[in-house]
């Protein structure tokens, strides 16, 4: 779970988001894909979905907003695109395929898209192709075990034997708190299945005191009511959607798309896909309250000393003095951050298609990197009144 920056070529920039408030003269941008005006954009229109898989990669909108409805980007928005940009364009040149950007500060909205589809540069890359999120998965699947504590069915210091008998090894105390919080602060002696997989016991356990699929449960808990159409989770083996952006891995001194069967940890092992448009909706509807209960979203928040909530990750908001929430994702070919304030009202979600990379049980240094530059984005307009 990444959380820390790593140093890299954005150390400048990153030294004046993080110590100054920001430099007193942002960078300029280069022209990029999105328009100079920043568009506002109102919220998508929640329709309940009763079709199949989804067939489309972005949430249906509401009517585009006529030009009288433009707002000029502030000088914060305008240092926030400067700072992503440069990100984007340092790892394109550093053999990334894709990078993705979506940004939100109150009626300002930017998105880029550079890339392509694949590592053949063929298909360029669009705003709503989807991705593996990575343990971004970790916030939906809470929700699903949130859900189940209001109802009384789960208490959070439950043993995890109690439901999943053989799961754990015989007296463990392991509990549903501890599968839900940071793997690296479970105790010593608990098995390294249950460090290693503790999204997989959960989802069993969802299932079994639900009676259904997991896909069917998180539609039912989140997708349907958000009206997620691009998200969706795939089982093992599952061929990958056609809007989906290919990874790419080292693996036996070969370039083998992370897509593909035999990578460890790889899409075809299951996992769930989604958009940067979802994921911004999912943010905010979940931060504002849409999805459970006030107490349950405290406890997923976790405590102001804790490193890590109950599927929530979260990093010093210097805007508020608060924090931010949301969740890193980093797998083999993929890394992705979904970051938001406290009121939903300053988003962040930045994806990348990583440079092939060997294989590694450790988190990959682009995702610490990537993690760095979200919050010292955010961060970077402090100085100024965002409207």
């Amino acid at each position: 779970m990444p959380r820390r920056p790593a140093k890299g070529g954005l150390t400048t920039l990153l030294a004046c988001g993080l110590f100054l408030g920001g430099c007193t003269s942002p960078p300029e941008p280069q022209p990029v894909q999105p328009t100079t005006e920043v568009k506002t954009q109102p919220a998508p229109t929640a329709q309940p979905s009763t079709t199949g898989p989804p067939t489309r990669t972005t949430l249906t909108p509401a009517p585009a907003p006529s030009p009288t409805e433009s707002v000029a980007a502030t000088p914060a928005f305008q240092e926030l695109r400067a700072t992503l940009e440069l990100f984007s364009r340092e790892k394109l040149q550093e053999g990334a395929s894709a990078v993705l950007i979506k940004a939100k500060v109150g009626q300002q909205e930017w998105t880029l898209a550079e890339g392509g589809r694949s590592h053949d540069g063929r298909a360029p890359v669009q705003p709503g192709h989807r991705f593996p999120v990575g343990e971004q998965y970790r916030s939906f699947l809470a929700v699903s075990v949130m859900k189940l504590v209001e109802e009384g069915r789960l208490g959070l210091e439950d043993s995890v034997a109690a439901y999943l008998p053989g799961s754990v090894t015989a007296g463990n105390p392991v509990t549903i708190r501890d599968l839900l919080g940071d793997a690296g602060d479970l105790p010593a002696d608990v098995p390294a299945a249950a460090r290693s997989d503790a999204e997989t016991l959960l989802a069993r356990l969802v299932e079994q005191l639900r009676g259904a699929p997991l896909e069917a449960v998180l539609r039912t808990d989140v997708l349907t009511p958000l009206n997620l159409r691009s998200t969706e989770l795939l089982g093992a083996n599952t061929a990958a959607p056609d809007d989906l952006i290919h990874g790419y891995v080292q693996l036996d001194g070969e370039t083998v798309d992370a897509a593909g069967t035999g990578i460890p940890d790889g899409i075809a092992t299951g996992g769930l896909v989604s958009s940067l448009e979802d994921i911004s909706v999912f943010q905010a509807a979940l931060l504002r309250g849409q999805l459970m209960s006030p107490a349950s979203l405290i406890a997923m928040k976790g405590t102001v000393f804790a490193d890590y909530g109950l599927g929530l990750d979260h990093w010093d908001d210097r805007c508020t003095n608060g924090f931010y929430y949301g969740h890193a994702g980093d797998i083999p070919g993929y890394g992705s951050i979904g970051i938001s304030s406290a009121d939903g009202n300053r988003q962040l979600s930045i994806f990348m298609a990583y440079p092939p990379q060997p294989v590694s049980s450790q988190p990959s240094a682009l995702a610490l990197e990537m993690t760095g530059v979200a919050q010292v984005a955010l961060n970077s307009g402090c100085r100024f009144q965002f409207r």
